[in-house]
């Protein structure tokens, strides 16, 4: 498996998708269109919170505390996300050279586990393609035009 591919797969249907929403209408991330989450708005600030525990515990921090980030609009959650997202480029490359390496966390209901990095980064991103999915559908359900972020596009971008 590919670990580093699959991150660098992540990172950049994030982006697409949110370069994607940053076209349409503000209105559009508070409409309630259902999805775990209620709305785009809240299923993005999932995202971020999921990628910021996530990379925290590559660091070898079991559980950080998330910060109460302003997250009002596309900005405020693209913002602190496209750090997050690079410290994830930056770290695996690193967790790459030790692939048998376990990790441990916990999770915010306080249950203790250890993964392998390739089983984390494969988790990570299914996460984030289900999500996304998500996403996907409820810009379509009102009535706009979605982005792709299949990964065989990933592999044969130019």
């Amino acid at each position: 498996m590919n670990t580093l591919k699959l991150v660098e797969y992540n990172v950049w249907a994030n982006r697409k998708i949110t370069t994607h929403l940053a076209s349409l209408s503000a209105d559009l991330l508070d409409k309630p269109l259902g999805g775990s989450f209620g709305s785009i708005k809240a299923t993005l600030i999932h995202l971020l919170e999921a990628d910021w525990l996530w990379v925290n515990r590559w660091k070898g921090i079991p559980l950080a505390d998330i910060p109460a980030w302003p997250l009002n609009t596309l900005d405020d959650i693209v913002n602190p996300w496209a750090g997050i997202q690079e410290d994830m480029l930056a770290l695996a490359p690193t967790l790459d050279r030790e692939p048998n390496k376990q990790i441990e966390f916990i999770t915010r209901k306080g249950a203790h586990h250890v993964m392998s990095w390739p089983d984390i980064a494969m988790h990570v991103t299914n996460h984030g393609t289900y999500h996304r999915g998500q996403i996907t559908h409820m810009i379509r359900t009102a009535g706009e035009e979605a982005v792709a972020t299949d990964y065989f596009l990933f592999c044969v971008q130019p």
